[in-house]
């Protein structure tokens, strides 16, 4: 059986060498994500829209498409949906579950980050360091930051221009609940802007914002349309490509 991948995490990097002893895997990335280092064919960049994928499904004569990129990567399995229900080619999404709130945690959701501000605005005690681990950030909402605020942002490679009061981190999880506390500590961060990524890959600053009781603010995840099952255990994916279990 001949396996299209859609990947770029941790999970759908260990699904794609789980299944490569018995099927055929193109394995495709796309974005600021390592080369994986797989026995197999890999696919770098993106497909054209869902025309793309149809026209890369069809001339790779792909059998089934597996969907394991990022809760947030809302674009991609929107496009995987449409192009297997286009080509009739089986399909599911795996999604590592959501973290879920601890009682002693101070989460605030939130959808967009133009909400942002007026969130800032109306916390008590005022937040002055909040520390954005969302990725990019659009350049036209950090020049809109209040004139009290540094906004500490944590990305993967430096695309922020010299911004006064913006502190950049270039670096690249998966991070140590030490290497987070020393981050809090460091930048007198007192306000934590987080993706519900889900996983044990980088939850460790939810931990330490929970040690310190440091609010969070929570993006919640895209929701996801799909006609085709959500799977949220790695194994299941696994079983579900090999015919162990019947979708």
């Amino acid at each position: 059986m001949k396996l299209l991948i859609l990947g770029g995490t941790s999970d759908a990097l260990e699904i794609a060498q789980q299944v490569l002893q018995q099927h055929q895997v193109i394995y495709s990335i796309k974005g600021l994500v390592r080369q994986p280092k797989l026995a197999c064919t890999l696919h770098s960049g993106g497909f054209g829209g869902v025309t793309g994928l149809i026209q890369f499904l069809q001339q790779q004569q792909i059998d089934y498409l597996i969907d394991a990129t990022h809760p947030y990567a809302a674009t991609i399995s929107h496009h995987a949906n449409l192009a297997a229900q286009a080509t009739q080619i089986p399909c599911f999404h795996y999604q590592r579950p959501a973290w879920v709130a601890y009682p002693d945690d101070h989460w605030i959701t939130f959808q967009n980050i133009n909400q942002l501000p007026l969130l800032f605005s109306a916390f008590t005690p005022a937040i002055t360091h909040p520390f954005f681990a969302l990725g990019q950030l659009p350049l036209a909402f950090i020049n809109k930051k209040a004139t009290h605020h540094t906004y500490v942002i944590r990305t993967v490679v430096d695309t922020i221009k010299a911004q006064t009061k913006v502190i950049p981190i270039v670096d690249r999880g998966a991070f140590s609940i030490a290497n987070e506390h020393r981050l809090f500590q460091q930048y007198s961060i007192d306000a934590l802007i987080s993706k519900n990524s889900g996983g044990d890959k980088v939850v460790a600053k939810i931990r330490v914002a929970r040690a310190i009781q440091c609010p969070v603010f929570m993006l919640q995840r895209p929701p996801l349309v799909t006609k085709f099952p959500i799977l949220a255990i790695e194994q299941e994916v696994v079983k579900a490509i090999n015919g162990l279990i019947k979708l």
